[in-house]
C-alpha cells in the first residue's frame, strides 16, 4: 500500500460515544452511627485511658482501601421498575422518569493521638455505607446512571463506655454527578489526526571564551617598542 500524508484529509467516520441524556448534580447526607462490631479490632483503643489527644477523621476509599479519587465513579443498584412522571417545564409537557437506586460506598475511619508516650495512626477496616436515593430523569429505557463523587465531607464521632469504643457516629456529605447515559454510534465529518513532531535536544555550538585583545595579542609588536 502506498504511503501518503493524511494532512488535511476528511472522511466520513462512525464513532462510538457515550451520550448524556440528563444530567443533574445531587446533594445527599448521611448521619449514622457504625457499631465497633462492624470493622477489625483496633491495635490500640482510642478509648483507652492511656490515649490522649485523639483526632479522628474518615475518607471513601475505593476497592482496593485507597482514598476515592475526585470524580471517581461509584456502583449503584436500581430498585424496581423506572417510573414515568410527567412535568410541565416552561410550559411544556415533559416525561421523565422516575428512578430509586442503592449508592454502596466504602469508608475508612482514622484514628491518631498518644498511647502514653507513643504517637500512633490506625484505621478502621472499610466500613460499608449504603444510600437509598431517588431522583428523576430523563433516562428511557436502554440508557443506565452514572454516579460520580465530586466532593467529600466527612465528620465523626467517637463513642466510648468504660474506656472502650462502642460506635462512631458519621455525618457525611456528598456532592455527586449523576447521569443518565447510553452507548451511542455517531457519524460526523473529520479531519485524520497525525502524530506530532518528536522533541530533539539538540547540542549547542561550542563556545569560545571571551578574550582582552587590549592586552594580548596586542597591536602586533607585542610590547616592543622602536627606540
Amino acid at each position: 500500500m502506498q504511503s501518503q500524508s493524511l494532512q488535511g484529509a476528511q472522511e466520513l467516520l462512525c464513532i462510538n460515544a457515550e451520550k448524556v441524556y440528563d444530567w443533574v448534580i445531587l446533594q445527599a447526607s448521611v448521619n449514622q452511627t457504625v457499631l465497633a462490631a462492624a470493622f477489625d479490632v483496633l491495635p490500640i483503643d482510642p478509648c483507652a485511658a492511656t490515649v490522649s489527644g485523639l483526632s479522628t477523621r474518615c475518607f471513601l476509599v475505593d476497592e482496593n482501601g485507597d482514598p476515592l479519587p475526585t470524580n471517581a465513579e461509584v456502583d449503584v443498584v436500581e430498585v424496581g421498575e423506572r417510573e414515568d412522571r410527567t412535568f410541565v417545564i416552561d410550559g411544556a409537557l415533559v416525561t421523565l422518569q422516575r428512578i430509586t437506586f442503592i449508592k454502596t460506598l466504602s469508608l475508612v475511619v482514622e484514628f491518631s493521638g498518644f498511647d502514653g508516650t507513643t504517637p500512633f495512626v490506625e484505621q478502621t477496616s472499610p466500613i460499608t455505607i449504603e444510600i437509598p436515593e431517588t431522583i428523576f430523569l430523563c433516562a428511557p429505557t436502554g440508557t443506565r446512571l452514572v454516579v460520580r463523587i465530586s466532593d467529600v465531607d466527612c465528620n465523626v464521632a467517637v463513642n466510648c463506655t468504660e474506656e472502650t469504643l462502642t460506635s462512631v457516629d458519621i455525618v457525611l456529605n456528598l456532592c455527586q454527578s449523576i447521569q443518565s447515559v447510553a452507548d451511542v454510534t455517531l457519524e460526523l465529518v473529520a479531519d485524520f489526526c497525525e502524530p506530532r513532531d518528536i522533541l530533539i535536544e539538540q547540542c549547542p555550538n561550542p563556545t569560545i571564551p571571551p578574550q582582552c585583545p587590549v592586552l594580548f595579542p596586542g597591536n602586533g609588536d607585542n610590547g616592543n617598542g622602536n627606540g
